[in-house]
Protein backbone atom coordinates (compact mmCIF):
# COMPACT_ATOMS: atom_id res chain seq x y z
CA UNK A 1 0.00 0.00 0.00
CA UNK A 2 1.44 3.59 -1.14
CA UNK A 3 1.02 5.22 2.47
CA UNK A 4 2.76 8.48 0.47
CA UNK A 5 3.17 11.66 2.85
CA UNK A 6 2.11 13.66 -0.65
CA UNK A 7 -0.30 16.49 0.12
CA UNK A 8 -3.53 15.70 -1.80
CA UNK A 9 -2.28 12.06 -2.50
CA UNK A 10 -4.93 9.62 -2.15
CA UNK A 11 -3.22 7.29 0.64
CA UNK A 12 -1.87 10.71 2.80
CA UNK A 13 -5.96 11.51 2.53
CA UNK A 14 -6.88 7.91 3.75
CA UNK A 15 -4.17 7.75 6.76
CA UNK A 16 -5.19 10.61 8.15
CA UNK A 17 -8.73 9.62 8.14
CA UNK A 18 -7.97 6.09 9.77
CA UNK A 19 -5.48 8.10 12.13
CA UNK A 20 -8.46 9.95 13.69
CA UNK A 21 -10.87 7.50 13.46
CA UNK A 22 -8.08 5.16 15.18
CA UNK A 23 -7.69 7.17 18.53
CA UNK A 24 -4.10 6.75 17.92
CA UNK A 25 -3.48 10.18 19.64
CA UNK A 26 -4.92 9.05 22.98
CA UNK A 27 -2.35 6.26 23.31
CA UNK A 28 0.23 8.70 22.49
CA UNK A 29 0.58 6.86 18.86
CA UNK A 30 1.78 9.87 16.68
CA UNK A 31 0.84 9.84 12.93
CA UNK A 32 3.95 8.72 11.66
CA UNK A 33 4.03 5.68 13.93
CA UNK A 34 0.19 4.77 13.37
CA UNK A 35 1.03 5.21 9.49
CA UNK A 36 4.08 2.74 9.97
CA UNK A 37 1.89 0.30 11.52
CA UNK A 38 -0.53 0.44 8.79
CA UNK A 39 2.26 0.16 6.34
CA UNK A 40 3.66 -3.35 8.21
CA UNK A 41 -0.53 -4.96 8.02
CA UNK A 42 -0.72 -4.12 4.31
CA UNK A 43 2.72 -5.31 3.31
CA UNK A 44 2.10 -8.87 5.32
CA UNK A 45 -1.68 -9.42 3.21
CA UNK A 46 -1.73 -7.30 0.43
CA UNK A 47 0.09 -8.04 -2.86
CA UNK A 48 2.21 -5.54 -4.32
CA UNK A 49 0.60 -4.65 -7.33
CA UNK A 50 -2.99 -3.59 -5.15
CA UNK A 51 -5.17 -1.30 -6.63
CA UNK A 52 -5.69 2.24 -4.49
CA UNK A 53 -9.67 0.91 -3.63
CA UNK A 54 -8.64 -2.54 -2.58
CA UNK A 55 -6.26 -1.10 -0.11
CA UNK A 56 -8.53 1.44 0.90
CA UNK A 57 -11.08 -1.37 1.51
CA UNK A 58 -8.44 -3.25 3.10
CA UNK A 59 -7.40 -0.57 5.44
CA UNK A 60 -11.44 0.57 6.07
CA UNK A 61 -11.56 -2.93 7.64
CA UNK A 62 -9.36 -3.40 9.94
CA UNK A 63 -10.07 -3.05 13.70
CA UNK A 64 -8.66 0.08 13.92
CA UNK A 65 -9.10 0.80 17.69
CA UNK A 66 -7.73 -2.38 18.93
CA UNK A 67 -4.61 -2.43 16.55
CA UNK A 68 -3.42 1.12 17.91
CA UNK A 69 -4.22 0.27 21.49
CA UNK A 70 -2.14 -2.99 20.75
CA UNK A 71 0.60 -1.09 18.87
CA UNK A 72 0.79 1.32 21.81
CA UNK A 73 1.47 -1.20 24.31
CA UNK A 74 3.83 -2.60 22.40
CA UNK A 75 6.01 0.36 22.45
CA UNK A 76 5.19 0.82 25.77
CA UNK A 77 2.94 3.38 26.13
CA UNK A 78 1.66 3.32 29.83
CA UNK A 79 -2.26 5.15 28.60
CA UNK A 80 -2.14 2.47 26.37
CA UNK A 81 -1.78 -0.34 28.99
CA UNK A 82 -4.39 1.33 31.53
CA UNK A 83 -6.79 1.16 28.89
CA UNK A 84 -5.73 -2.33 28.28
CA UNK A 85 -5.63 -3.53 31.54
CA UNK A 86 -9.17 -2.12 32.16
CA UNK A 87 -10.03 -3.83 28.75
CA UNK A 88 -9.00 -6.89 29.01
CA UNK A 89 -7.12 -8.18 32.30
CA UNK A 90 -10.89 -10.32 33.68
CA UNK A 91 -11.52 -11.16 30.25
CA UNK A 92 -8.17 -12.73 30.06
CA UNK A 93 -8.88 -14.57 33.12
CA UNK A 94 -11.84 -15.75 32.15
CA UNK A 95 -10.88 -17.12 28.71
CA UNK A 96 -8.36 -19.23 30.25
CA UNK A 97 -10.46 -20.71 32.72
CA UNK A 98 -12.28 -21.55 29.79
CA UNK A 99 -9.25 -23.18 28.16
CA UNK A 100 -7.49 -24.40 31.19
CA UNK A 101 -10.33 -25.17 32.95
CA UNK A 102 -8.88 -25.66 36.89
CA UNK A 103 -8.50 -22.01 38.38
CA UNK A 104 -4.84 -22.59 39.35
CA UNK A 105 -3.98 -23.61 36.30
CA UNK A 106 -5.88 -21.14 34.49
CA UNK A 107 -4.58 -18.15 36.91
CA UNK A 108 -0.96 -19.60 35.73
CA UNK A 109 -1.83 -19.73 31.63
CA UNK A 110 -3.54 -15.86 32.07
CA UNK A 111 -0.37 -14.29 33.85
CA UNK A 112 2.15 -16.17 31.46
CA UNK A 113 0.35 -14.54 28.38
CA UNK A 114 -0.10 -11.36 30.14
CA UNK A 115 3.84 -11.43 30.60
CA UNK A 116 4.02 -11.96 27.25
CA UNK A 117 2.03 -9.45 26.20
CA UNK A 118 3.59 -6.50 28.17
CA UNK A 119 6.83 -8.16 27.06
CA UNK A 120 9.12 -8.83 30.10
CA UNK A 121 11.63 -10.58 27.56
CA UNK A 122 14.04 -7.70 26.30
CA UNK A 123 16.11 -7.94 22.71
CA UNK A 124 18.63 -5.00 23.63
CA UNK A 125 16.57 -2.10 24.68
CA UNK A 126 13.34 -2.95 23.16
CA UNK A 127 11.00 -4.96 24.68
CA UNK A 128 9.51 -8.24 23.11
CA UNK A 129 5.53 -7.61 23.71
CA UNK A 130 3.11 -10.38 21.89
CA UNK A 131 0.56 -7.25 21.12
CA UNK A 132 3.14 -6.29 17.89
CA UNK A 133 2.16 -9.70 16.15
CA UNK A 134 -1.88 -8.26 16.44
CA UNK A 135 -2.40 -6.94 12.95
CA UNK A 136 -6.51 -6.19 12.97
CA UNK A 137 -8.05 -8.31 10.63
CA UNK A 138 -10.16 -9.93 13.74
CA UNK A 139 -11.05 -8.82 17.22
CA UNK A 140 -8.27 -8.38 19.90
CA UNK A 141 -10.77 -10.24 22.37
CA UNK A 142 -10.38 -13.97 19.13
CA UNK A 143 -6.65 -13.32 19.10
CA UNK A 144 -6.28 -13.16 22.51
CA UNK A 145 -8.67 -16.29 22.70
CA UNK A 146 -6.17 -17.70 20.16
CA UNK A 147 -2.69 -16.86 21.69
CA UNK A 148 -4.15 -18.33 25.33
CA UNK A 149 -5.07 -21.67 23.56
CA UNK A 150 -1.73 -21.96 21.55
CA UNK A 151 0.44 -20.94 24.95
CA UNK A 152 -1.71 -23.67 26.60
CA UNK A 153 -1.35 -26.05 24.18
CA UNK A 154 2.33 -25.51 24.15
CA UNK A 155 2.65 -26.12 27.60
Amino acid sequence: MNCSLQPGSRAASLRLKLYARSGAQAYGLGESEFGDVLQQVAAKYLPANVSPEEAETFCQSLHLEELVLCSACAAGHERAWEVFLTRYRARLYEMAMSIAGREALARELADSVYADLYGLKMRGEQRLSKLSYYTGRGSLEGWLRAVLAQSFVDR
